[in-house]
């Protein structure tokens, strides 16, 4: 309606576009107006809203990329912490029996020449 009232139109058409105009008919125009300025804001504040609401969308199409990106180094790094766990604690049973080992070679260092000595 904007594009048909702003480009050059003939009177006829102006008169099914915006109403009669003239002395007598000025009242219910300025309601006319008023009204149309009414509809005009609505659909500013519409078009906002739907600006709004693509921009949110986006927003929320970044923080699901993000949140399935952070789910992944999190699976990562569980993956990453088991394989740590089970390195130490190889490394902690391979520990226990060298000192084990450590430990059986000084007793028969110590007993072997006991045992042999009393036995002679």
């Amino acid at each position: 309606q904007r594009n048909l009232l702003e480009e050059d139109s003939d009177e006829e058409e102006d008169f099914f576009l915006r109403g009669p105009s003239g002395p007598r008919f000025g009242p219910r125009n300025d309601k006319i107006r008023h009204v149309q300025n009414q509809v005009d804001e609505v659909i500013d504040v519409m078009q906002e809203n739907i600006t709004k609401v693509i921009e949110r969308g986006e927003r929320l199409d970044d923080l699901q990329d993000k949140s399935e990106s952070l789910s992944d180094n999190a699976t990562a790094f569980s993956n990453r912490a088991k394989q740590l766990r089970r390195q130490m604690w190889w490394r902690g049973c391979k520990m226990k029996a060298i000192i084990a080992l450590v430990a059986v070679v000084l007793l028969l260092v110590v007993i072997v020449p006991i045992v042999l000595k009393y036995h002679t």
